[in-house]
């Protein structure tokens, strides 16, 4: 009988053919007629595993796999993953079935170009918002804090204008004094020998002037020699000098006309009799310094029974009809002030706005403040603006062609750049990152010098988002973010 092994096949009504294996023929032993002996009756030993634990044998792996490669590092660890990779495979799939490139493959990954892409679903989920880049047209509002102060060129400072003792006080700061009025009273001994002086010189001359007169009808009648007459003339001339210098120097000192007449009241024949003795002892030494123009007393520095030198200033007095203005201009805007230009001046508590031009522009930057002071003049008529009160002046700077205007919250900071993202024009998935030099940044608008161009779309809810999105994209892509 043939080894062969036959298969026979069972056909009953209704019932399908199937194959029927027919086991080898044996003997009583349990052998093969051709010898091979089958042994005990029982089932047959496995010789696969089953695919459960062929499973959990391929679980067990890959934690190891990740586990050395925390311990080899990333580059050894590659070379060693794929081997595992392919002794898995090997494992589950026999070892006669090579590992498909597929699995071993590194995913293929485009170079960052600095577009984003953002789809129409996306957009609408992070609720972006997009805009039309405008052109500036309407003119810059420089806003410049600032202060008044009183004007300079019409204070007047009060001085002895001598070494001189205060005797006496008659006005305080913030008061209101007329012309004329007496402000302080001083007692100096420069003074009286001044006065005396005049008083001498006058005396002089008076004599000189007199000889002259009486000696002219002898010179007309030639019966004094030239000699003499040339040298009466020369003394009365010479006298008459030095009296007007006297006088002078007493007006400079602040001596009134009258007050210096009524000095010479009892040295002249025709006014001995009105002469007062007494007064004029008390006056030479003394001098009532009175107010030279009408205003406010804004500073005072004098005590009664002080010495003071004709370098200190007792009183200043401002005529409060014009102030100044002070602003404080930042040096990144001081390109954009020039002379003449028109700024309102605000004084936010009085509710009151003002015109005025730029006169004056500081040649150096205040070292504290880093600002460049620039100054405008304003009236005052009713006296109801005071020094030192604080302003906002709002300058206003033409627009610049080529300029453009976008929201404030297009605009975001990275890496310390000014920057914002524009739709492009043949995509509208497209976004691509723009960086932006200003020319001003205000709370609600920005005004860009350059880096756009009027009707491109710029986006403005979700520029936070698209910004750390670029940041994202270009990091992953070179391992440190795109500049």
């Amino acid at each position: 009988m043939s080894n062969t092994i036959h298969e026979s096949t069972v056909s009953t009504a209704g019932v399908s053919k199937e194959p029927i294996p027919i086991l080898p023929e044996t003997n009583g032993n349990g052998h093969t007629p051709g010898g091979a002996h089958a042994g005990p009756a029982g089932p047959p030993a496995p010789q696969r595993r089953t695919a459960m634990g062929k499973l959990l044998l391929g679980a067990i792996c890959v934690v190891g796999l990740i586990a050395f490669v925390a311990v080899r590092g990333p580059t050894q660890a590659k070379a060693d993953g794929e081997m595992a990779l392919k002794n898995l495979y090997h494992f589950v799939a026999g070892p006669e079935r090579s590992l498909p490139p597929k699995l071993v493959e590194e995913p293929t990954r485009s170079a960052f170009t600095g577009q984003l892409t953002v789809s129409k679903i996306q957009r609408e989920t992070i609720g972006m918002r997009i805009v039309t880049v405008e052109a500036q047209t309407k003119p810059i509002l420089l806003e410049v804090p600032g202060t008044t102060d009183y004007d300079q060129n019409t204070l007047a400072k009060v001085r002895p204008l001598f070494d001189a003792r205060v005797t006496q006080v008659f006005k305080s700061t913030g008061q209101t004094v007329k012309k004329g009025e007496p402000l302080v009273e001083l007692y100096s001994t420069t003074l009286a020998a001044a006065k005396a002086d005049f008083r001498s010189k006058f005396a002089q001359w008076d004599h000189d002037k007199k000889l002259m007169e009486s000696r002219r009808p002898l010179a007309l009648a030639n019966q004094v020699s030239n000699v003499v007459w040339v040298d009466i003339q020369l003394a009365e001339q010479t006298s008459r000098v030095n009296y007007y210098a006297a006088r002078d120097k007493l007006i400079t000192y602040g001596i009134s006309v009258e007050e210096i007449d009524h000095l010479l009241a009892n040295l002249d024949d025709s006014n001995a009799k009105a002469a007062n003795t007494s007064a004029d002892v008390k006056d030479i030494s003394q001098l009532i310094v009175r107010a030279p123009i009408d205003g406010m007393i804004v500073e005072r520095d004098v005590v009664s029974g002080n010495f003071y030198d004709d370098m200190a200033v007792l009183m200043v007095i401002s005529p409060m009809e014009k102030l100044w203005v002070w602003g404080n201009v930042y040096e990144k805007d001081q390109g954009e002030v020039h002379l003449g230009q028109t700024w309102e001046i605000q004084f936010p508590y009085l509710d009151l706005t003002l015109k005025g031009k730029v006169e004056h522009i500081d040649a150096r930057v205040d070292p504290n403040t880093r600002t460049l002071k620039i100054r405008a003049a304003i009236n005052n008529p009713t006296k109801q603006l005071k020094a030192a009160q604080l302003v906002k002046a709002v300058l206003q700077i033409p627009p610049v062609a080529g300029q453009t205007v976008i929201p404030r919250n297009s605009m975001a900071v990275v890496n310390g750049e000014n920057c914002c993202f524009i739709q492009s024009p043949e995509n509208p998935d497209k976004f691509e990152r723009r960086v932006l030099e200003l020319d001003q940044e205000n709370h609600d608008f920005v005004v860009v010098k350059r880096g756009l161009v009027a009707g491109q779309k710029v986006v403005t809810n979700g520029s936070l988002i698209l910004s750390q999105l670029y940041e994202d994209e270009s990091t992953m892509d070179t391992g440190t973010p795109l500049q």
